[in-house]
C-alpha cells in the first residue's frame, strides 16, 4: 500500500493536474520552487515565469506577498518552513514532486500511528486502524494541496510519537541500541522540535505539547522535560534566524505589510505600490490586478516609505489584520453563535467532524472504553478541544478555513492527536464501522481528490449526494463557495448554484430533484407568498416549510399561487447587528426541461485570456418561483394615485422613445412596496378611438418603471417614466397606470385611477415639439 500511494502522483500527467493553484498554493509552491532553484525567498521575474511553466492555463490569483522596507523589496507572504522541506522534492519533480512529498508524510503518519497502536494490540489490527485513520479521512485530500496541512499533520503526529513515554513493557523500536536515559533525550528532543515545525505555521498548534511536557514533568523526568522544551525552542529560534537572514524579517506576519496579488501571464509583474524597484526588473510594463483583499496593487503610484501603498490598507482590511496580534484579541461570538457553529462542527454538511474524519469519533469512544483513566489522553482531548474553540470564538464567521477548503482546514491540523487517545482496539467491530463511515460520506474526496466534475463545479461537490442532506448547511460561515445569497423582500435567500438560479425577479429552480432554499431575515418572518410556475409537463410539485406541506399538479405554463402560513424559525442566532432568523423551504418538482439563459461574467482584468462579458447557457428547470410578498401585504387596499406636474410632448415620431416626467402620490390607506415579485409599478397603454366612440386598446402594456422608494400613505416621489410610441401614426391616447405586481393593474381596481393624455403619432420625421405641460383629464 506504501508503494502504491507514493507512486501515484508521480503517475500524474504533467502540466495539469491540478490545472491551476487554489487557496495558497500560490505561495507555497512559489517558495518551495524560490528555496529550490534559487536559494532564497526573494520575489522576482523569474518566479513568475516558473509558475506559468506548470499552471498556464489561467492567471495565478492570490499569491500572497510582503515587503518590511515599504515594498522596495518584495518577498513571500506565508511561513516558509513547509516550502523548506519541500524545496528539493519541487526541484527535481516540480508540483507533483511536491504531491510526492506530501504522500511520504502520509505514509509516514500511517507507519508511526501502526508502531503506536502495536504497542497495545496485534500488528495486524494495528496496521488497519492507522491505515483507514490517516487514509480514510479529508486529510486524505489534502495531499494534493500544495500548501503545509498534511505536513503540520505529519509534524503533530511525530511530536506525539516520540513525546508520550512509553508505558512498562513497551521498550524496543528504531533507537533500542541506545541506552534508555539517551533514548528518550533523543525522543524528547525530537518531538519539541516536530512540534515547532508545525506551530511555525499555526502558532495555536502549540497546545499539543502541553500533554509529552506533562508526561514527563509527572514521571519526574525533568531532563526528558527540558530536552524537549530546549528542542522546541531551539527549532523555532533557528526558524526565526533563517527567516531573517531570507527576508529580512523573522516572520512573515510581524512588523510587514502583506497582500494577494494576481499573475496576469509570463514576462509581466504585478504592479506593486512602488513604481520601480532593483528587486523587480521587468522587461515589460507591469501588468496585474489584485484580488478583492489586496490592494497593494490600486497604490501602484504611492510614494515608497515604511506606511506607503495599499499593504497597509490591505492589512486594515483583513479580519486578522495580517497579523499575529489577532491570537490575543477578545471573542468575537455570541453564545447562541456559539452554539450553532459547535452544532456544524460536529456534524455540519461541509464541515462536520463526524462526516470528514470518522476515525476521530471512533477513537473517542475507544478513549472513554480503554483509557479514560490517562490523564495524558484527557490532556490530548482537551487540546484538541481548545484548539478547535479558539477559531469557534476568535473567527466564528471563518474557522473552518477561509473560503479555500474541504471539511475542516485549520481543523485537519490536529486530527493525529485523536489517534493517541485509542490503546485497545476493542471491539474490532469499530474498524469495518470506520470503514464503513468513510465508504459513505469521503469516497468523493478519496476517489476524486482533485475534485468532481459538474454543473457550477467546486471544491464542496461531494455535498451533493444524498447522504449530506440529512446534515445542516452551515449559515453562520461566512465562506462556503458553491452557494448564492440573494436579498428578496425582508430576508435573504441562500440556495446551491446548481439547484437555484435567480434571474432579474424570478427564481428558476433544477428539475425532478429537492431543491434546498434558506430564507435568513433580521426579524420573524410573517405569512409569505410564492408564485410557482411549471417548466415542464405533467409536472408534480412539493413545497414545504416547517409544518407546511402543499403539493400542487400543474402543466407547462400552469401557475399557482401558495400561501405559506407564518412559519416558525428553523434556526436562531445572534450576531452583532442583532439576531438572526433563518427559515428551510424546501420545493421538488418531479419533472424538468431545460431553458436557456444568458450568464454574463465579470470583467477579466488580465489581458490576453478568453473572455465574453455574455454567453448563453442551460438550465433544467422544474419550476420558476416568484416571491409576491407577505400575505397581508398582497391583500392590502394600494389601489389609490394622484398624478400631477405631468410633463408630456403633444407629437412624437411613430416607434420613437420618449419620457414623461410626473410627481405621483400615493393616496390609499396602504404602503406601496418597491420591492418583492408584488410590488407597485408605474406602468401605461396607448388607447385609440374605435369607430363607435369608446376607447380600444392599441397596447395592452407598457414598460414598467420602478418606484424610486417604497411611498407611504400621502407620500409622493417624482418619476420619469419612458414610454415608447406606437409603430403607427394617428391620433392616440397615453394612459398612465399603476400596476400591483401579480396583482392587479390601478385601473382594474378603481377605473378613475387611470390619466389619460392624448398623443398625436407622425409617420413624418419633424422635429419634435418641446414637452409642454397638460393638465390631463380622467
Amino acid at each position: 500500500m506504501s508503494l502504491f500511494l507514493l507512486l501515484f502522483p508521480l503517475a500524474l500527467g504533467r502540466p495539469g493536474v491540478p490545472t491551476h493553484l487554489k487557496a495558497d498554493e500560490a505561495a507555497y509552491y512559489g517558495m518551495a520552487l524560490s528555496l529550490g532553484d534559487d536559494g532564497d525567498l526573494a520575489f522576482e521575474q523569474r518566479d513568475v515565469d516558473r509558475l506559468f511553466d506548470e499552471f498556464p492555463y489561467q492567471p495565478i490569483n492570490n499569491l500572497i506577498l510582503m515587503s518590511a522596507d515599504g515594498w522596495r523589496t518584495v518577498h513571500y507572504g506565508k511561513p516558509f518552513t513547509y516550502s523548506l522541506f519541500a524545496a528539493p522534492f519541487a526541484r527535481l519533480g516540480g508540483a507533483h514532486g511536491v504531491l510526492f512529498f506530501n504522500m511520504l508524510l502520509l505514509v509516514a503518519m500511517v507507519w508511526m500511528g501502526t508502531l503506536y497502536l502495536r504497542r497495545y494490540n496485534p500488528e495486524g489490527l494495528a496496521a488497519l486502524y492507522a491505515g483507514g485513520f490517516f487514509l480514510l479521512s479529508v486529510g486524505f485530500a489534502y495531499v494534493f494541496w500544495l500548501q503545509p496541512e498534511v505536513f503540520n499533520m505529519a509534524a503533530v503526529t511525530a511530536c506525539l510519537f516520540w513525546g508520550l513515554p512509553r508505558e512498562a513493557g513497551q521498550e524496543g523500536g528504531a533507537e533500542e541500541g541506545l541506552p534508555r536515559p539517551r533514548r528518550e533525550l533523543l525522543h524528547a528532543v525530537l518531538s519539541g522540535v516536530a512540534l515547532a515545525l508545525a506551530v511555525s505555521h499555526k502558532p495555536m498548534l502549540a497546545i499539543v505539547g502541553v500533554a509529552p511536557l506533562w508526561a514527563w514533568w509527572r514521571e519526574h523526568r525533568w531532563r526528558q522535560a527540558l530536552a524537549w522544551a530546549v528542542g522546541a525552542a531551539g527549532c523555532l529560534a533557528l526558524l526565526a534566524a533563517s527567516s531573517q537572514a531570507l527576508t529580512g524579517t523573522p516572520s512573515s506576519y510581524l512588523g510587514v505589510q502583506r497582500g494577494g496579488f494576481t499573475l496576469c501571464a509570463p514576462g509581466t509583474m504585478p504592479a506593486l505600490p512602488t513604481a520601480a524597484t532593483p528587486s523587480l526588473p521587468s522587461p515589460s510594463p507591469p501588468v496585474a490586478t489584485t484580488t478583492a483583499a489586496s490592494s497593494p496593487a490600486a497604490a501602484a503610484t504611492a510614494p515608497a516609505g515604511p506606511e506607503a501603498g495599499g499593504g497597509a490598507a490591505a492589512i486594515a482590511a483583513s479580519p486578522t489584520r495580517n497579523s499575529y496580534s489577532w491570537l490575543l484579541r477578545l471573542p468575537d461570538t455570541s453564545p447562541s453563535e456559539l452554539a450553532a457553529n459547535l452544532g456544524y462542527f460536529l456534524w455540519g454538511r461541509h464541515t462536520g467532524l463526524l462526516l470528514y474524519m470518522p476515525f476521530a469519533t471512533l477513537s473517542v469512544v475507544l478513549f472513554l472504553l480503554h483509557a479514560r483513566r490517562s490523564v495524558v489522553r484527557w490532556l490530548l482531548l482537551g487540546s484538541a478541544t481548545a484548539f478547535a474553540l479558539f477559531f469557534l470564538l476568535l473567527i466564528a464567521w471563518n474557522w473552518q478555513g477561509g473560503g479555500g477548503f474541504v471539511g475542516n482546514r485549520y481543523f485537519v491540523n490536529v486530527y493525529p492527536l485523536f489517534l493517541f487517545l485509542v490503546t485497545r482496539v476493542r471491539p474490532k467491530t469499530v474498524i469495518p464501522a470506520g470503514y464503513a463511515l468513510a465508504g459513505l460520506f469521503l469516497s468523493p474526496l478519496l476517489l476524486a481528490p482533485f475534485g468532481s466534475p459538474g454543473p457550477e463545479p467546486t471544491l464542496q461537490m461531494h455535498v451533493r449526494g444524498i447522504p449530506f442532506r440529512w446534515f445542516p448547511l452551515e449559515l453562520t460561515l461566512r465562506n462556503v463557495p458553491g452557494y448564492q445569497r440573494v436579498p428578496l423582500g425582508d430576508f435573504r435567500l441562500i440556495g446551491r448554484r446548481e439547484a437555484f438560479l435567480p434571474l432579474s425577479e424570478s427564481m428558476w429552480l433544477h428539475g425532478a430533484l429537492p431543491v434546498e432554499l434558506w430564507l435568513v431575515a433580521d426579524r420573524p418572518l410573517g405569512r409569505l407568498a410564492f408564485q410557482v410556475t411549471s417548466a415542464a409537463p405533467h409536472n408534480r410539485v412539493e413545497v414545504r416549510m416547517g409544518d407546511f406541506r402543499r403539493t400542487l399538479a400543474l402543466d407547462a405554463g400552469e401557475s399557482a399561487r401558495v400561501d405559506l402560513p407564518p412559519p416558525r424559525a428553523d434556526r436562531e442566532w445572534t450576531i452583532k447587528t442583532g439576531r438572526l432568523h433563518a427559515y428551510r423551504l424546501l420545493v421538488t418538482s418531479s419533472r424538468g426541461r431545460p431553458r436557456t439563459w444568458e450568464r454574463e461574467s465579470p470583467p477579466n482584468s488580465c489581458p490576453g485570456w478568453p473572455w465574453q462579458a455574455k454567453q448563453p447557457d442551460s438550465f433544467y428547470t422544474g419550476v420558476e418561483l416568484l416571491y409576491l410578498g407577505s400575505g397581508e401585504g398582497l391583500d392590502a387596499d394600494v389601489y389609490g394615485v394622484r398624478w400631477r406636474e405631468i410633463v408630456v410632448p403633444t407629437r412624437v415620431r411613430a416607434g420613437e422613445q420618449f419620457t414623461v416626467r410626473a410627481v405621483v402620490r400615493n393616496t390609499s390607506h396602504a404602503p406601496w412596496p418597491n420591492r418583492g415579485g408584488a410590488r407597485v409599478r408605474l406602468a401605461y397603454h396607448w388607447l385609440r378611438t374605435a369607430r363607435d366612440g369608446r376607447l380600444a386598446m392599441a397596447i395592452a402594456e407598457g414598460e414598467r418603471i420602478e418606484l424610486p422608494r417604497a411611498l407611504a400613505p400621502g407620500d409622493e416621489a417624482p418619476v420619469t417614466l419612458r414610454v415608447e410610441a406606437p409603430p403607427g401614426s394617428g391620433h392616440y391616447l397615453l394612459a398612465l397606470d399603476p400596476v400591483f405586481e401579480t396583482v392587479a393593474w390601478f385601473s382594474d381596481r378603481v377605473r378613475e385611477q387611470v390619466v389619460i393624455l392624448p398623443v398625436e403619432v407622425t409617420a413624418a420625421t419633424p422635429a419634435t415639439p418641446a414637452p409642454t405641460p397638460q393638465p390631463g383629464y380622467r
